[in-house]
């Protein structure tokens, strides 16, 4: 599975960057970044291992697109982080374990790195939904969150 997300993201980031992909001409297509987005919902449950190094993976490449030119992907991508998130904060988190920080961290990482200032507010604006939706099952979450 770690090989298939891998690729698929590879495959995502051409089609991403190929501006006349689109079939009206008006932008890339997105097929594979819905993918990206489906599979990340589907594999949540696998065992933590797994877990972690598929996340590795689909993390960096929500942070790649959410810190890309195009504006409306960017969107995109922290639009789909935050629906995931709303999703992985279901789970309950184990002690001594912080898969929760590595699943914000994107966000955090787009908060400091992005220099659009419609992303960065619309990062805090998903943070304070996630926030304000599972606040009571956060729980290493809080570091990113917070910083």
């Amino acid at each position: 599975i770690v090989d298939f997300v891998r690729s698929l993201c590879d495959v995502s980031k051409e089609e991403l960057g190929d501006a006349r992909a689109g079939t009206d001409g008006n932008g890339p297509r997105v097929f594979c970044m819905q993918k990206v987005v489906e599979i990340t919902y589907f594999n949540m449950s696998r065992i933590r291992i797994v877990w972690s190094r598929i996340w590795a993976i689909l993390g960096e490449h929500f942070q790649a697109v959410a810190l890309g030119p195009d504006v409306q992907l960017a969107m995109y991508a922290i639009d789909s982080l935050r629906q995931l998130a709303l999703k992985f904060l279901e789970k309950e988190e184990l002690a001594s374990f912080h898969f929760q920080r590595d699943f914000l961290k994107p966000f955090d990482n787009v908060l400091l790195h992005s220099k659009s200032p419609e992303i960065r507010e619309l990062v805090i604006r998903c943070l304070v939904q996630v926030v304000l939706s599972s606040h009571a099952r956060v729980r290493s979450g809080w570091r990113n969150v917070l910083h």
